[in-house]
């Protein structure tokens, strides 16, 4: 058994481990039969975002971590898993739940970690940390806040319970959650939307923005990971899940649903326990991995002269700590997408010192894979930048996760701090890879199913929607060029003026020729379940069924650390970047820029070789600054001889 520590009652407590159909704040002297073990198989099917967590926190952490707190411990999955990865950190494990709790010592017996692992009943409501040992190197949440009165208040003990520079790695769950297919098997259409919006009105906090509650409390990110929980009832696994899921949705929801519904869930329920159905459930898993920072909110204009920076060994290409918080690098790379990455490879295999600064919110993330990758055809976005980022750090590059959120400075002098003052990084050369906003038509349905069936790019999505039913919602002006793209991929176009302008006589006859009818009628919100277009309803109420939509968002590059250091933004007919020469150089010396900062129509692959320009051409520069000083050098000590 774990050793069992700061014993409390009961009473008054309200923060079972649980969220699966039953409302915070019921005490629980008794957990509900069956839940254990539905935690424990939950457990199971979670086990690929566990392996995520636990991998971000073993690769962030700068040293083993001695002293770990995990809130919410439940069955005590999470709890053997950090002791098994980190083999000399004590585990302070925290829950409510006597039954729960004794399930996390047979676990921890049976790991072989029970000498290590420290039992705690208390409630995260409560003065849950007053009992606890200080300055813990890790605290670990996973599914455990969202039950809580107050998240923000638990992550401010949380804050408070870790020490300078300790990390908070943090699950939770996202978006809506989704049954396939939509009628549970049981022949009643909708079923599954009715079920889980009637369970939306039951206390859940799935829908909370952790990211804000983090950056409130004081946390300074450093990545965030987007995962899912999936059963599907052709597994023993899955089926067991989701058979106790749906039961549990039923007990929930009996005096709301018509009986026609309960119905249905009856024999969507026999299906799953007879081996006889194929209802798969997705439930959105977000990893958050933050950090308190170790300096204050920086209030200087330039960096403090007592502040000692981080040198780098020119020949390993590491870095070494000389003081906390600065950083001195030959190059700084804002933006850790496929250009920045490919900016600082190419730099770092050069021997260059390079930092690049990533906030870990790539624009392609909804994307279910990247196409036009030579080589990683459908590759994850996520997965091709992972592996961007190992490649880059093998060559000694250094990642830090955060927002750059001031610079200034000049060439060979640039200072660059991350949000809240937790890193200040020194630089010769700045590359900004800092990507676009795409400024989506304010349109319902417009940004949920952004980049799964809400389109702008024919080359980067088309394949993908060949032969299906394709609505175009483009201004006149890119309408007639957005028409014949998708024409070729499929027969069934139909083009939505919505707000813009009829089209001319020789759009009208272009339109004419290809077949692809024009509709007027202002578009009132597109028709989605979950990412899925399914129509597009018009003002007056009429629909067209559509499988995809295509539409011509502003491209907006983020311009705002260029233009502090004095650059001027370029204004074009698709939006706003930032003005390079073909190599990446601005007009602002020692700047240079790259990816979709400036170029806005660059795909996956053009933005990996504008990085590649770039960093080759800084490299450059630097080398004959470098050469021009060792002249200069030659030069000063030949005249002292004489």
């Amino acid at each position: 058994m774990p050793n069992q520590e700061s014993p409390v009652s009961l009473a008054g407590m309200t923060n079972p481990h649980t969220h699966h159909s039953h409302p915070p704040h019921t005490l629980w002297s008794e957990l509900p039969e069956g839940l254990a073990d539905h935690l424990d198989l939950e457990a199971t099917l979670s086990q690929p975002v566990l392996q995520i967590a636990l991998d971000e926190a073993a690769s962030t952490v700068t040293s083993e971590p001695s002293l770990i707190v995990d809130l919410g411990a439940g069955t005590g999955v999470g709890t053997v898993a950090l002791a098994s990865r980190f083999p000399t950190a004590q585990i302070h494990s925290i829950d409510i739940s006597p039954q729960l709790l004794e399930r996390l010592g047979a676990a921890s017996v049976a790991a072989g970690v029970a000498d290590r692992v420290h039992a705690h009943r208390v409630d995260l409501d409560g003065d849950w940390y007053s009992g606890l040992p200080r300055k813990a190197d890790l605290v670990w949440a996973a599914l455990s806040l969202h039950h809580v009165s107050n998240p923000a208040e638990v992550l401010r003990r949380a804050f408070e319970a870790l020490r300078p520079g300790g990390l908070l790695v943090l699950t939770e769950m996202t978006g809506t959650p989704r049954f396939e297919p939509g009628d549970l098997g049981s022949g009643r259409d909708g079923l599954a939307d009715r079920l889980t919006t009637n369970s939306a009105a039951h206390g859940s906090r799935a829908t909370l923005d952790w990211s804000a509650l983090l950056d409130q409390v004081g946390f300074a990110p450093i990545r965030h990971h987007q995962s899912a929980l999936r059963a599907d009832a052709v597994t023993g696994e899955g089926a067991r899940y989701l058979a106790r899921h749906l039961r549990s949705r039923r007990a929930q929801l009996v005096e709301e649903l018509p009986m026609e519904d309960l119905r249905g869930l009856d024999t969507a329920i026999e299906s799953i326990e007879a081996d006889m159905s194929e209802v798969s459930f997705t439930s959105g898993r977000g990893v958050w991995v933050v950090a308190r920072p170790e300096l204050p909110v920086l209030q200087a204009t330039a960096a403090s002269d007592a502040a000692q920076p981080v040198t780098a060994d020119r020949a390993s290409g590491r870095q070494s700590s000389l003081g906390k918080g600065t950083i001195k690098a030959d190059v700084v790379v804002v933006g850790g997408g496929s250009a920045g990455l490919a900016a600082a490879i190419a730099l770092a295999r050069s021997r260059r010192s390079v930092v690049v600064i990533d906030a870990g919110h790539p624009r392609n993330a909804p994307a279910e894979g990247a196409h036009n990758v030579l080589g990683q055809e459908g590759v994850s976005p996520l997965e091709l930048l992972a592996r961007g980022r190992a490649e880059a750090e093998s060559y000694g590059v250094q990642i830090i996760q955060g927002r750059a959120a001031r610079v200034l400075g000049s060439v060979d002098d640039f200072t660059i701090e991350t949000d809240h003052g937790a890193h200040r990084v020194h630089a010769r050369r700045i590359i900004l890879a800092t990507g676009l906003v795409d400024d989506l038509p304010a349109i319902p349905g417009v940004e949920q199913a952004w980049g799964r069936t809400v389109l702008h790019c024919p080359f980067c999505h088309g394949w993908e929607v060949r032969d299906q039913r394709i609505a175009i919602l483009t201004g006149a002006e890119i309408a007639v060029h957005h028409v014949m793209m998708f024409r070729q991929l499929s027969e069934h176009v139909t083009l939505f003026l919505h707000e813009a302008a009829d089209p001319t006589e020789e759009q009208s006859e272009q339109l004419a020729a290809l077949n692809v009818p024009v509709i007027r009628t202002r578009v009132e919100r597109l028709i989605v379940d979950g990412t899925q277009v399914q129509a597009v309803e018009v003002e007056g109420g009429s629909t067209f069924d559509t499988d995809a939509v295509v539409i011509a968002p502003r491209f907006n590059a983020r311009t705002e650390l260029f233009e502090a250091l004095g650059g001027q933004r370029e204004a074009t007919p698709f939006g706003q970047q930032i003005p390079t020469d073909p190599r990446g150089m601005t007009a602002v010396p020692g700047v240079w820029a790259a990816g979709n900062a400036s170029q806005q129509m660059a795909m996956v692959m053009a933005s990996a070789a504008s990085g590649v320009m770039a960093g080759s051409a800084v490299h450059g520069d630097l080398g004959f600054a470098d050469l021009n000083r060792a002249v200069q050098t030659r030069r000063d000590a030949a005249l002292a001889d004489h």
